[in-house]
């Protein structure tokens, strides 16, 4: 990595490689293996389900008062924990073992701040999913000293810390809320608020890995960014939408959350083409 007028400027050598995470990665079993875990968290985890009671309401009689939190149970395991898989199954590619992992991490301190142990164990199985040794082979590149060192990525930098900032704060209201004995909803056994937390701290961690692997060249890149974005998105747009009930951050907030994921998004896929452009110019100029 080279320094040019005070801004690192991409490898040019990291660049011309072709991704080698795409390469010699066609082991099918694993790739269907990826397939039928996102559909086991989609639908025997119920996250289509529980994503639908936000979408239509009135046909899920007796779930209106926890229209929010099931809306964060149904993206955390539709959006956040299957689509990474469904993209690795598509094309193995160096951003999802990390992705998947940053998830179960969230869901795991959540779990354990909310000594809510069967939450644990689910973070432990949601681990598990990235654990096909051909999602790590080879070991993915994801430098986070280009991230924090490069300025072009110094607005997207902001853009996470500003989303993990609100994700403690939200994660730490819905615990407190949980402590107070409110009736929740519960999915296995397993109650929504604290699953909430979680869902609340994997959002940002997971555009935090999309950054990195778009920072770092990582193949299909693009896509990184779209579960964490488009959940901040949805959750933001069902919290503004019904401002009162359990577990929503209200209409303000709601809209703020809404307009983080689309502006995450956006900057994500704008700083790596305009990395793109510029290095494709530079090889053309050298």
């Amino acid at each position: 990595m080279t320094m040019a007028g005070g801004v690192f400027a991409w490898d040019a050598e990291l660049m011309a490689m072709p991704d080698r995470t795409s390469r010699g990665d066609r082991a099918v079993w694993s790739r269907l293996g990826a397939v039928a875990l996102a559909l086991w968290w989609a639908t025997g985890f119920f996250g289509v389900i529980d994503l639908l009671v936000g979408i239509t309401p009135l046909e899920f009689p007796g779930f209106e008062p926890f229209v929010v939190v099931e809306t964060s149970w149904g993206l955390l395991f539709t959006a956040l924990v299957p689509m990474p898989l469904i993209a690795w199954a598509v094309r193995p590619v160096g951003w999802v073992g990390p992705q998947v992992l940053a998830v179960a991490a969230a869901v795991m301190v959540a779990g354990i701040a909310a000594t809510a142990w069967g939450q644990v164990l689910v973070a432990v199985l949601v681990a598990a999913c990235a654990g096909f040794p051909r999602m790590w082979r080879p070991r993915p590149d994801l430098s986070i000293r280009r991230v924090a060192l490069s300025r072009p990525f110094w607005p997207v930098d902001a853009l996470v810390v500003v989303g993990l900032t609100a994700a403690v704060v939200h994660a730490w209201d819905v615990l407190a809320t949980a402590r107070t004995g409110v009736k929740d909803d519960d999915t296995w056994y397993l109650m929504h608020l604290p699953m909430q937390a979680g869902f609340a701290l994997a959002v940002p961690a997971a555009a935090a890995v999309a950054v990195l692997a778009m920072a770092n060249g990582v193949a299909n890149w693009w896509f990184a960014i779209v579960p964490p974005a488009a959940s901040a998105a949805w959750f933001g747009i069902v919290c503004a939408s019904h401002p009162a009930l359990l577990g929503s951050v209200g209409a303000t907030a709601g809209w703020c959350t809404t307009a983080w994921g689309m502006a995450i998004a956006v900057a994500v896929w704008a700083t790596g083409y305009a990395q793109d452009r510029a290095h494709v110019t530079r090889m053309i100029t050298a």
